[in-house]
């Protein structure tokens, strides 16, 4: 069991909540819980008669609760950080360099992510000849920034043969031979066959990579959404030997929401629900949508799950008392979730909700899901008015029009999708992209965020969205889960991660004087 830790925190300006917004000078935190907030003579006699370590914060630096990423992917998260990073590649020629010069650290699959075609030169998407030279010797994949897209080597292909059934997303040449881009089901069978050469020990260090990664910005409490087998067994054995330093919110694969009553959960790791998909991505084209693409007018997108097998599970989790979170891109999409959710209890969670139609905001606020989105897909999706045009460009990401109806909006990355830097988020969340010129900013401004609601979204909305009633702000018996900030966090939408505190140890300290 990981020891809970006592401090006392003097001299700052500390934001307790967002909303309300209140703002105190000192608190205390003993055996990992908040005790003493605001009374710094009280805080200082008790931390002197109990020798409790006193931080001075000099009138200097600024504290907030720590930041809850809603929605992420540890385990992948930790492929990212350990595999090729393919975010800045610019062409097809350096998608193979890039690839070439780290490609023998791998012992088994070779795997990297986050390249995305419409930013090549060659305006095309790749194939399995571009990498093939540059991966002879193992089977590769590499992730398509969106994850719901990847590009495969030709040894990698041979395995789409040994599927028992057909499968929907693998991308055929006119001669009907596979390119090497694998979409959504094809692209989890080809994931899942690489996960099973990894064995416990090397998927437990990448969720610790991913983890310390997460404290050193901030980040003290996640949702890990879609947690598989594997996953689960590497967290646990963490959990068991005191290695698991932030909380985790996690939300199983549909098919293995049993074991939720096996686990018992405690105050780092506890299973909240489960995670279903009813469509793909607006990147990959796969995102399902009411009218077809404006730059693929025979296409709507995909359908994940009928509204059966959605409704199905949802029953399934709510018998096990968990909620139920669904992917939910497209439009179209949105409007089957809300029939699903209609039917199946209050307060399930919607991931993304990227495009909503004005007419659907009134049965969105009657079900009243909570709302979990990413914001800067707005940047890495710079693309979207090609792909939606000019006339639904004002559908995408409504953020202020989902809290204006009274919705909960939490905030998060989708990492490794986006980089999970809150900061970068709240940027997105702020300015719309305006700073990156962005096109979507020209039609969507008034979808901005001022810096308060991007706060509370981050800590109090997203300890909502991932049932947790004891984190999200400074209060009396709420853990001690802290983050000191170089910069009010209120006046500048970038600013740096100084300390990061967990159940009132500190994790993480850098340039702090």
């Amino acid at each position: 069991m990981k020891s809970m830790g006592s401090l006392a925190i003097i001299n700052g300006f500390i934001y307790a909540s967002f909303y309300p917004l209140q703002i105190i000078n000192s608190l205390l935190i003993n055996d990992g819980k908040i005790e003493i907030i605001g009374n710094k003579d009280k805080i200082l006699d008790y931390a002197k008669k109990e020798k409790i370590e006193i931080l001075d914060l000099k009138n200097k630096y600024y504290a907030i609760p720590g930041f809850i990423d809603a929605h992420i992917h540890i385990d992948e998260l930790g492929e990212y950080i350990n595999g090729i990073d393919l975010r800045d590649v610019k062409s097809v020629k350096d998608l193979c360099e890039s690839i070439k010069n780290k490609k023998d650290k791998f012992k088994n699959w070779i795997y990297g992510h986050g390249w995305d075609q419409e930013k090549f030169l060659e305006n095309r998407w790749p194939n399995h000849y571009d990498i093939d030279n540059c991966t002879k010797n193992k089977p590769a994949i590499f992730s398509r920034i969106d994850l719901h897209s990847a590009l495969i080597n030709e040894k990698a292909i041979k395995f789409l043969y040994s599927f028992d059934k057909e499968v929907y997303g693998i991308d055929k040449f006119p001669n009907n031979e596979p390119t090497g881009i694998i979409k959504e089901t094809a692209f989890d069978e080809i994931r899942k066959l690489m996960r099973e050469n990894r064995d416990i020990e090397e998927q437990k260090e990448l969720i610790e990579l991913a983890q310390n990664e997460l404290i050193s910005k901030g980040i003290t409490s996640v949702g890990f959404m879609s947690v598989d087998e594997k996953s689960l067994s590497a967290i646990l054995e963490l959990r068991s030997e005191n290695k698991l330093k932030i909380r985790i919110s996690a939300f199983l694969n549909g098919n293995i929401m049993y074991k939720s009553k096996q686990i018992k959960n405690d105050d780092l790791f506890q299973i909240k629900g489960i995670k279903l998909f009813s469509d793909g991505s607006l990147g990959s084209r796969t995102a399902y949508l009411s009218y077809p693409y404006e730059d693929d007018p025979e296409n709507k997108g995909f359908i994940a799950m009928e509204k059966d097998q959605l409704l199905e599970n949802c029953l399934k989790a709510k018998e096990l008392n968990l909620k139920t979170a669904t992917h939910v891109i497209g439009d179209a999409a949105l409007d089957n979730v809300l029939d699903v959710y209609e039917k199946c209890g209050e307060r399930n969670r919607i991931e993304h909700a990227s495009l909503v139609r004005e007419d659907q905001f009134m049965k969105l606020s009657k079900i009243n899901p909570i709302i979990v989105v990413q914001p800067h897909f707005i940047i890495s999706d710079f693309w979207v008015i090609k792909r939606l045009g000019i006339n639904r460009a004002k559908w995408v990401y409504p953020f202020k029009s989902l809290i204006n109806h009274g919705l909960d909006i939490a905030f998060s990355t989708d990492a490794p999708v986006e980089p999970i830097d809150p900061f970068l988020s709240i940027d997105a969340a702020v300015n719309r992209g305006s700073n990156q010129n962005i096109e979507l900013s020209k039609y969507t401004m008034h979808e901005s965020l001022n810096l308060q609601e991007a706060y509370a979204s981050y800590t109090q909305k997203s300890a909502t969205a991932i049932y947790r009633q004891d984190l999200g702000s400074i209060e009396l018996g709420k853990k001690g889960d802290i983050v000191i900030l170089s910069k009010d966090p209120l006046n500048s939408y970038l600013n740096n991660v100084v300390m990061t505190i967990i159940d009132g140890n500190i994790l993480y300290k850098n340039n702090f004087e």
